[in-house]
């Protein structure tokens, strides 16, 4: 009887077809359903989504969902650079990290070999030495030189490998860092509008809310929202829409001082924390941005035809000592929802006791 192997292991991905079929089709019917273009990034958010491979995904889609929110594109970009665009972040620092470890790993044996060496050279030097004081001729002398000669020679010989590995190992771990500080500024930058993102949104009013705490200095922080945003991607086209979210995003960046920050909160949200700010101030500013986005035109790259008027509504709130961050958020988007209501392209203000 003929002795056959073992079939070889298959990975569980690829066990069954049947998973993935179904997580695509209810990917592609919800993107039908919620009237999502098809692109490469609401596909992998949605199939995400029903595999399940990402619980933060599934937890704030279900969120939209249950607050009967429009799932729009922007958002389900938003979402997708949030979490997924992260994951592949992550991915590349531990890949980055595993090469320090091994360029780390070859230098710790290029310095045991070179302790080896040096070992040897001591005890050849000893030998000589001791043999240099014992009474004999002078060819045995002769003999005794040659051999540290070669000794010496070979010692040089591993010092140089050693400084040549060291060398090449010091460019090796600067364009590493080079790299990981790329990927960390990528993992903290909006890919569209070159903003910060929301994690580097979370992060940063976190610390202000600690300083806050620590030396009583306040700061006030501005939510706005392009004004029928949906209507640009509806008339216009997907690549309008984009073009809209970056000269926002431009004017905001521009806008600010260097130690505040501007920021895509999600979607068509921006966000700008204004440290040491009081709100008169914070509310001029919010104004002034405002203005600037409304007299600006945007026109077709081809036929030099002026679109749609871009306007902001925008909400703006000031920290209270012992304040939570979210309580602050909370507050400016209340702020944001009222100047909606009231006829958009307008700043309103939540203080306290409102």
């Amino acid at each position: 009887m003929s002795h056959q192997e073992a079939p070889a292991p298959v990975p569980p991905y690829f066990r069954s077809q049947d998973p993935a079929t179904s997580h695509a089709n209810q990917a592609l019917a919800r993107l039908r359903q919620e009237a999502l273009s098809p692109l490469p990034q609401n596909y992998e958010l949605w199939f995400a989504y029903y595999a399940q491979t990402h619980l933060d995904v599934v937890h704030a889609l279900d969120t939209l969902s249950t607050s009967k929110q429009p799932i729009t594109d922007s958002l389900c970009e938003g979402l997708h650079q949030r979490f997924l665009s992260e994951a592949k972040n992550s991915e590349t620092v531990r890949e980055t990290g595993a090469r320090i470890q091994a360029t780390i790993t070859g230098m710790s044996s290029r310095v045991d070999a070179a302790r080896a060496a040096t070992h040897q050279y001591k005890e050849a030097l000893q030998t000589a030495a001791s043999e240099f004081s014992a009474p004999g001729g002078s060819e045995k002398i002769r003999g005794t030189l040659r051999t540290v000669l070669d000794n010496t020679s070979d010692m040089l010989a591993h010092n140089q490998q050693l400084e040549d590995a060291l060398a090449q190992s010091s460019l090796v771990m600067q364009a590493l860092e080079r790299d990981l500080e790329t990927v960390r500024k990528q993992s903290l930058t909006d890919s569209l509008t070159a903003l910060a993102n929301r994690k580097a949104f979370d992060t940063e009013i976190a610390r202000l809310s600690q300083q806050a705490q620590a030396n009583g200095l306040g700061y006030c922080m501005v939510m706005l929202d392009i004004d029928h945003f949906k209507v640009f991607n509806d008339t216009y086209g997907h690549q309008v829409g984009d073009d809209v979210l970056r000269l926002v995003g431009r004017t905001l960046g521009q806008g600010v001082r260097s130690g505040d920050m501007a920021a895509r909160y999600g979607g068509e949200e921006f966000a700008i924390l204004l440290p040491s700010t009081a709100l008169p101030a914070a509310l001029k500013l919010a104004n002034a941005l405002r203005a600037t986005i409304e007299g600006m035109s945007l026109k077709r790259r081809k036929s030099g035809d002026t679109l749609s008027r871009i306007t902001l509504s925008g909400g703006v709130a000031e920290m209270a000592l012992g304040e939570s961050p979210d309580a602050l958020v909370a507050r400016a988007d209340a702020a944001l929802y009222l100047a909606k209501s009231r006829g958009r392209n307008r700043i309103e203000v939540h203080a306290l006791g409102h």
